[in-house]
């Protein structure tokens, strides 16, 4: 039986990966530099506290708030002039889309979206906002893809896949930038998904400057690449959400991962708190929103998976800043909880006025913030005249945190109960996360 059916794609075919060609990706830079600027790569305020150099590279000031742009325009602009005037189809989950329907519209190339379910509404409204045709279909992005690649055939225009060489040309851009902007940068870390963005920076900085250490990191929630590596070949495996949802890939791209396999230096996998720790610190400290995907470089610095970029100069690509603010809320208050500044406790007390100012007094007297508050009657097995407070507060750090603990536990001995992480976590032993030297 031919290998050659519906599902088989030229451009990223397993038996012959496209190999990404520095020459190419300055081509690239040149032919896109009309349509995209520079983003800055710009100083760290966590330096001194890190001891680390860092630098972020804000891909998220992009038009539609991501890297993708760049491999959107490159490879759009090399369709034959018919093709463009037919129009192309897209399989994405958000950015990806979002980069070909902004170009797309400026070229006046009709664009269709496939979009899987669970696509947060905004992006989907964002693509039709855009021009595009959207298209809501299968439960995941294989699903969208499959469609699209059929849709594709059916209509006769062009497909457009992430994992395309154009496309990946493109995103190697950002390497050439910032090879321009830190000359002197030691190492780079870069959010992997189905690898095409670190498989064109790799392909870049190790051909200008070999002796760089290149880092991939994506969260440990879907680490297929991570696992591709480990099995030396590309993988699937199941899908599961995650607060880096740009980059929770259920697979590898073909390309990407010849790319990139022998040219990464070490794979890091991080947990999802320390992701959304990193979301909060890019908010509070630097003042950039960005998205999961794009904070998990500085998530492997905070959660001290890099000791040895310690005096190094180290470039993070925020490689996105498309969030939307349910799961910003939600990120924000996760990030809080991890480093102790949200607290949840109960608490067992008199059901009199009296009892609950003094539990109040001794809340504020701690300097501590009541964020809400659930009061159980019913369920307190055998105390009629008790009520079960259920509590959030909000501290100053852990070591506040663990003060209002003793304080409690002084007052109602035997009858309180903490059920906030902090205190029984190790999640800030960096021993408990993963890497992977793929050499």
């Amino acid at each position: 039986m031919s290998r050659r059916n519906e599902d088989f794609d030229e451009l990223c075919d397993p038996e012959n990966p496209q190999i990404i060609k520095y020459e190419n990706v300055l081509e690239a830079s040149k032919r896109i530099k009309n349509f995209i600027k520079p983003t800055p790569c710009t100083p760290s305020h966590f330096q001194r506290e890190s001891g680390i150099n860092i630098f972020y590279k804000l891909e998220t000031i992009q038009r539609t708030g991501s890297f993708k742009e760049r491999g959107a325009i490159n490879a759009l602009t090399l369709l034959p002039k018919d093709n463009q005037k037919i129009g192309v189809v897209v399989a994405s989950l958000g950015n990806h889309a979002m980069g070909i329907c902004y170009y797309g519209q400026k070229l006046e190339i009709p664009v269709t979206v496939i979009m899987p379910t669970c696509v947060p509404a905004i992006k989907l409204q964002l693509c039709q906002n855009l021009g595009a045709k959207v298209i809501v279909q299968g439960s995941n992005l294989v699903d969208a893809q499959k469609y699209a690649r059929g849709y594709a055939k059916d209509k006769g225009i062009t497909y457009i896949k992430r994992d395309y060489p154009n496309v990946l040309c493109g995103y190697g851009t950002v390497a050439l930038e910032i090879l321009d902007q830190i000359p002197n940068m030691d190492a780079i870390i870069v959010p992997v998904g189905s690898g095409g963005l670190i498989a064109a920076v790799a392909s870049v900085v190790k051909h200008v400057k070999p002796e760089c250490l290149v880092y991939g990191v994506q969260s440990e929630r879907l680490p297929t690449f991570y696992k591709s590596l480990e099995a030396g070949e590309p993988i699937t495996l199941p899908y599961e959400p995650s607060i880096a949802e740009a980059i929770a890939m259920p697979y590898v791209g073909v390309n990407a991962f010849k790319n990139a396999q022998n040219l990464i230096d070490k794979m890091l996998l991080v947990k999802e708190d320390w992701i959304a720790r990193a979301i909060l610190h890019l908010v509070e400290t630097e003042r950039f929103v960005v998205e999961g995907a794009g904070a998990s470089p500085l998530a492997a610095i905070l959660g001290n998976l890099v000791p040895e970029f310690k005096t190094k100069n180290v470039v993070c690509i925020l490689s996105g800043g498309n969030i939307d603010a349910v799961l910003l809320g939600r990120s924000l208050d996760r990030g809080l909880a991890a480093e102790g500044r949200l607290i949840k406790f109960k608490v067992l007390i008199k059901d009199f006025a009296s009892a609950y100012e003094q539990f109040m007094l001794l809340l504020a007297h701690g300097g501590y913030n009541l964020i809400r508050q659930f009061q159980d009657r019913i369920w307190v097995e055998n105390e009629i005249y008790r009520v079960e407070v259920k509590v959030v507060c909000e501290t100053r750090g852990l070591n506040h945190a663990l003060e209002l603990k003793r304080l409690v536990e002084r007052a109602y001995p035997n009858a309180c109960s903490f059920e906030t992480e902090p205190f029984n976590d190790d999640r800030t032993c960096p021993c408990n996360a993963k890497s992977l030297k793929p050499k």
